[in-house]
Order: C-alpha cells, then sequence, then structure tokens
C-alpha cells in the first residue's frame, strides 16, 4: 500500500490536534476543579448591590471598639436599601486567612459588644474570612439576601 504524498502532511495534522487535545484534559485533570477565593471589599459591595443594597459612608480601618488589632481588618460602612428601613450601621472584618480568622475571630464579639446598643437586633454573619456584624436588619429575607451576599464575596 502506498501513501500518497500529500495525505501525510494531513495527518500529521490530525495526529498532532489530536495530541494537543488530550494532554489539555490530562493537565485539566490534574489541576484539578478551580477553587473559588474570597473577594475584595469592592466585590462584596457588587454582591450587596446585586441584591438591591447600597453601601455608603465607608471607612477603612475602624473596628467600632478600642481592639487596635482589629483595625486592619476593619471596614465600617452603612447599608440601606434591599428592605431595610432607612441606613444601618455595619462593620465587616476581613481576615487574611483561615489561621487569622480562627485565632482573632473571638474578639469580633468582644468589639461587637462595645458598639451594639441592642443585642436582640444584632446580626452576625460569618463567612470565612469574612465576619460582617450590624444592628437592625429584620430576621427574614433582608437577613438572608444579606448572609447570601457575603457567602457568595467570601467564594462559597
Amino acid at each position: 500500500m502506498q501513501v500518497e504524498r500529500h495525505a501525510t502532511p494531513l495527518m500529521m495534522a490530525t495526529l498532532l490536534l489530536l495530541l494537543a487535545a488530550g494532554c489539555g484534559s490530562v493537565l485539566d485533570d490534574a489541576r484539578g476543579e478551580p477553587v473559588a477565593t474570597p473577594t475584595n471589599f469592592n466585590g462584596l459591595v457588587e454582591q450587596l448591590a446585586a441584591r438591591e443594597f447600597a453601601v455608603a459612608s465607608v471607612v477603612s480601618g475602624d473596628p467600632g471598639c478600642s481592639d487596635q488589632g482589629l483595625v486592619p481588618m476593619a471596614i465600617s460602612f452603612k447599608i440601606s436599601g434591599g428592605g431595610i428601613e432607612g441606613a444601618v450601621q455595619a462593620r465587616v472584618y476581613r481576615f487574611k486567612n483561615g489561621d487569622s480568622y480562627e485565632k482573632l475571630r473571638a474578639n469580633v464579639d468582644a468589639c461587637a459588644a462595645e458598639w451594639i446598643g441592642d443585642a436582640s437586633r444584632l446580626l452576625m454573619v460569618d463567612a470565612s474570612p469574612y465576619v460582617l456584624v450590624t444592628e437592625g436588619i429584620p430576621d427574614g429575607e433582608v437577613a438572608d439576601a444579606i448572609r447570601a451576599a457575603l457567602h457568595a464575596a467570601a467564594g462559597e
């Protein structure tokens, strides 16, 4: 059997394409599925906005308490819309990693106790590396929407 000369380059190109396609699948399998990662504060604001909330009066480094160890993680802001009457003070604490979260998480509770006026109106949402604390968010759909925004921002 004799192969025509012009058919050889076509067969070689086909083999190379099949080989390249197979390598991509093997490399993808070795790397695994991409893992969602937490977003920055702007990403959290986008997640809140997607649920019809607005964020204003943003102050970086304001933990709301005397614990200076929380200053680098703290951002205070006012949240409104999404079913909230008026604007409500909120703070989000974003930790560098899981170890930092575990080490300092209890400090957020102590800090919140300094600035929350009515513990029965407290909303605290944990979605590592974030902890969001606010007062005056009614339980139900509004609180659920804030929880969903925080969990999405955390990459969950």
